[in-house]
This record gives structure tokens, sequence and C-alpha cells, in this order.
């Protein structure tokens, strides 16, 4: 490969912004997720919490270490490494993501079925079921990605070469757009866009509003700090993945409508619109840990001990009551480990 016969079109400094936010996010990410990591496994006891942070915590972790590989390919404005390595490079990522986003799912479910639900969470609530559950988001994940490992291929545009998702990759010299095809990018892109963005929303925000719907029923006096919360992590989630989301949906219309293979341009877009979303795996430590009841007063303790109180809050800040609630000490059992006090 000869780099100086590589004609990339740029989109004003769009090209260093996305590599700048790239390093930023591995740095970030790499730290805050093997923080985690590290807690969950040597620090902290096993329960359902730890379970699924870890899961999450190595998720994010995945996608964050494969950054530097990124980096370099938008660099250097080509995929440098090969077809097999295009395609093992890019279903590492996307297990990564689809994983991230599901698990963040698992955890929003979790403690919407312990406040609604709290004799039954207490009962079937266990650290087995969660790891198995986990186990069940993994092999999702690596069904949902599977299509990169088959598709992808790398080809070259004005003498780069790169690496993307081609559903007829067998032709090498010509673009056949036959109904086959047409639907497969359909099928792919909508799919990628539901799957991966849209129905984790809706359940991360459903989740939300009937735990503070319930927390408020029940007379709950702080019901609104979960919802904050909530609100943080929601808001985060779609501020740093629609723009990806979005530009992948106005692709797929220019191969459908155009009969367009990828523009250059439009693949530097769709790139940095990814760096945008990998910012939410490098944020997830600090949102889903880090913030929490006491923060203020967390920060200044260590970093271990800010880490293991944070779990022990179970995810949400747990709101004060109104008045005592039924149990021997005045305060609500939500589920193993869970309690609202």
């Amino acid at each position: 490969m000869n780099a100086s016969r590589c004609l990339s079109e740029e989109v004003g400094s769009l090209r260093p912004l996305t590599v700048a936010v790239l390093s930023a996010s591995f740095v970030v990410g790499v730290l805050g997720n093997g923080l985690v990591l590290g807690m969950t496994v040597f620090r902290m006891a096993r329960t359902v919490s730890t379970v699924c942070f870890f899961h999450l915590a190595l998720a994010d972790f995945m996608l964050s270490l494969s950054l530097p590989i990124a980096m370099y390919y938008i660099a250097s404005k080509q995929w440098f490494l090969g077809e097999w390595a295009c395609k093992l490079y890019i279903t590492f990522v996307f297990l990564g993501y689809f994983a991230s986003n599901c698990l963040l799912v698992l955890i929003s479910v979790d403690r919407c079925i312990s406040v609604l639900y709290p004799v039954w969470a207490l009962n079937h609530r266990t650290v087995q079921r969660a790891s198995w559950l986990a186990f069940g988001v993994w092999l999702l994940a690596a069904v949902l990605c599977s299509a990169h490992m088959k598709f992808r291929t790398t080809r070259k545009l004005n003498g780069c070469t790169h690496c993307y998702l081609e559903f007829n990759s067998e032709n090498e010299t010509a673009q056949i757009w036959t109904e086959g095809v047409v639907e497969s990018h359909i099928i792919g892109s909508i799919g990628h866009v539901l799957l991966g963005f849209l129905g984790p929303l809706a359940i991360i925000g459903t989740c939300a509003h009937l735990i503070r719907a319930k927390l408020l029923r029940d007379g709950w006096v702080h019901a609104n700090r979960p919802k904050r919360l909530l609100l943080v992590l929601v808001s985060a989630f779609f501020i740093c993945w629609s723009p990806f989301n979005v530009v992948l949906l106005v692709h797929l219309w220019r191969r459908v409508m155009l009969k367009e293979l990828y523009h250059p341009r439009m693949l530097l877009i769709l790139q940095a619109s990814f760096a945008l979303g990998c910012v939410n795996s490098s944020l997830n430590p600090f949102l889903y840990v880090f913030i929490g009841r006491d923060f203020q007063e967390k920060f200044f303790q260590s970093l271990p001990s800010a880490l293991a109180r944070a779990f022990g809050e179970e995810f949400l800040s747990h709101p004060v009551p109104a008045a005592k609630a039924p149990g021997n000490d005045g305060s609500l059992q939500l589920g193993a480990g869970s309690r609202l006090s």
C-alpha cells in the first residue's frame, strides 16, 4: 500500500477531531473501566450488581481497548491490516458495542424489577441467575455482530483501502444491486438501529419512568433522585449514539436510493459519529458508579472506597422515605444486598 497514492476527501477538521475524541475515549475508557474491573474482581463481594457491572465494564473496556487501531486507520486515511483483520477487528468492536448496550438494558430492568416487585426480587434475584443472564447477553451480542464477520471486506476508493460492510462483496468489479442485496442493506442497517439504539433507549427510559412513578406512589420524598440519575444516563446514551445511528440511516438511503457504494466523505462522517458513540463507553463508569448519593462526600474519599460505596448503593441513588416503611428497622428491603433507606 502506498499512502502517497491515497487521495482521501476531507470534511474540514473532522479527521483530526475524530482522532482526538478517540484518543480521549481510549485513555478515560481503559482507566475507568479497568478500575471497575479490578474492584469487582478483587475488592468487592460477588452480588447481582457487581456481576452486572463487571460485564458492563468488560464490554466497555473491550471497546475502549480497540480504539488505537481505529485511530491509526482514520489518521492514516486507509485500512492497513488486510481483509481477515478487518473482519475480526470490526466484529470485536461491535461485540463490545452490542454487549454494552444490552447490559445497560439488563441493569435498568433489574433495578426496575427490584423496585416494582421487591418481594419477588428478594426471592429470585440471585448471583447465579445474573451470571447466566450476562452470559446470554454476550451470546446475543455475538449473534448481532456476526454479519460483520461474514460480510466485512476491504476495497479501494480513490486509491485508499477501506474496511466496510458489503453484502455483494462476492462481485469484485461491478455494483450489483439485486433485490436481495438491497434487502440485506435495509435489514442490516435498520436492525442495527432498532436493536442497538432505539430498543435499548426505549427500555431504559421506560424503566426510569416506572421506577420514579412507583417511588412517588409509595411516598418516597426523594423520588426525583433516581429520576435525575436515570435522566443523565438516558441522555448520555442518546447524545452519544444518536448521531451514529442517524448517519447510518442516511448512509443506507444513499446506498439504496442513489446506488452509491461508500463515498469517502460519508465514510469519514460515519467514523466520526462512531467516535462520539465511543465516548459513552468511557463515561459509563462515571455515570453508573461515581454519580450517586453523597457524591460530593465520596469525592474526598479514596477512589476505591468511593467505588465500593457506589456499588453498595446498587446503581441508583436510593431515596429517603417520608415515613417509616414496614419492617423491623423501618426500611424497605428490595432485594439481596439492595436497600432503600
